[in-house]
């Protein structure tokens, strides 16, 4: 049996994660903080749209893809792994130690309707690109009236309508 390093952080990420299973809706926001304190390795990661189509980009400098999991499951894109330090060095031998190796997951709340026949995922030099196709619907911009007290203003949606 091994050892594994118990981290305390770990048990509140799991209670959210059932709390999110339990009310159907995700308590892990989409812009938090990669999550270095809790498992000492958290990948940045980049979401953003295009044509319709999500993308989440992540760094993962020095991994392998088979050190790779990604997996769907309850509308939750779940990327996890580990990213094994390559050889044993001794502490004395640093003169400074930024690298972070260990266990990490990730997860991102999806629509419904995706299922996973709409993700595809590729990695190269370092970097996951996991597209998620059709998962962003455009809303129809919605102009809201500004009221002063002497005139009326009307504030445009970013397409400029």
């Amino acid at each position: 049996m091994a050892l594994v390093k118990w981290t305390p952080m770990k048990e509140i990420r799991d209670l959210q994660r059932e709390m999110s299973r339990v009310f159907g809706r995700p308590f892990v926001s989409l812009f938090e903080e990669p999550s270095r304190e809790l498992t000492g390795f958290g990948p940045t990661m980049d979401v953003y749209s295009k044509d319709n189509d999500l993308i989440v980009r992540v760094e993962m400098p020095g991994m392998k893809a088979e050190d790779l999991d990604i997996s769907l499951s309850e509308h939750t894109l779940t990327i996890s792994g580990e990213r094994k330090e390559d050889k044993e060095v001794k502490e004395e031998d640093f003169y400074r130690r930024e690298s972070s190796y260990g266990r990490f997951e990730r997860t991102l709340p999806l629509p419904e309707k995706i299922t996973e026949s709409d993700i595809d995922a590729s990695y190269e030099d370092g970097i996951l690109e996991v597209k998620v196709k059709g998962a962003v619907e455009e809303e129809p911009v919605k102009k809201i009236e500004v009221k002063t007290k002497g005139e009326k203003q009307v504030i445009e949606g970013p397409s400029g309508e």
